[in-house]
């Protein structure tokens, strides 16, 4: 989306200028402006779609966990806004909707196998590939690695014991989205994930 270019430039320029920084921390300012704006965007853009599809609350459950387990594992990018906004938007509206039309059809012990699923296969794959970093953000010190990797399955653990809660208060259709939303966080920094992705990246030019 060209206007989300547009605004950050207009935004770094005018906080440059005010500040009269140099050329080198204006591309700062619009890397940030940038990833602020656009992800504010995706925001908007996803929550309606998901009033739309009336999937709302699921949609924000999903969209959190992804997201806040993403912080510290990592995972993989598109290589343009317009792919990662279609393919990212694709995954939390099915994945929604899944949790939202299926909780009739899950027992308790049911749930329970599925958050045991995420947790085991979590604590695996986050040890073995977390963090993921990407070409414009390396992570290469080692003390920083081992780092991220102990926060992300700390905080899998945290998500869990969340997810435990949800189904011991009846909450299932939340229950279900935060359990899809770890898996698919998983699946974004194992190798396959990034095949995957690559593959659907190259069939959309």
């Amino acid at each position: 989306m060209k206007f989300i270019g547009k605004w950050s430039y207009s935004c770094a320029n005018h906080l440059a200028t005010a500040m009269n920084e140099s050329h080198e921390r204006r591309a700062v300012y619009y890397y940030g402006f940038y990833i602020v704006i656009g992800a504010a965007v995706k925001l908007v853009i996803l929550v309606s779609l998901a009033l739309l599809l009336r999937v709302l609350l699921p949609t924000l459950a999903l969209f959190f966990v992804f997201g806040s387990l993403r912080m510290f594992a990592g995972g993989m990018h598109m290589d343009t806004y317009n792919k990662c906004l279609i393919v990212s938007f694709t995954i939390f509206l099915s994945g929604a909707a899944f949790s939202e039309y299926t909780d009739i059809f899950w027992n308790n012990e049911g749930l329970f196998v599925l958050a045991a699923v995420a947790l085991f296969t979590g604590i695996y794959i986050l040890l073995k590939y977390a963090p993921k970093d990407t070409p414009n953000k390396r992570i290469t010190n080692p003390t920083q690695i081992n780092r991220l990797k102990k926060l992300s399955v700390l905080y899998l653990f945290i998500l869990i014991s969340v997810i435990v809660v949800l189904i011991k208060l009846g909450l299932e259709k939340y229950a279900i989205a935060a359990c899809l939303g770890i898996l698919f966080e998983l699946f974004t920094i194992t190798p396959r994930g990034h095949k995957f992705f690559y593959r659907i990246s190259g069939a959309m030019k």
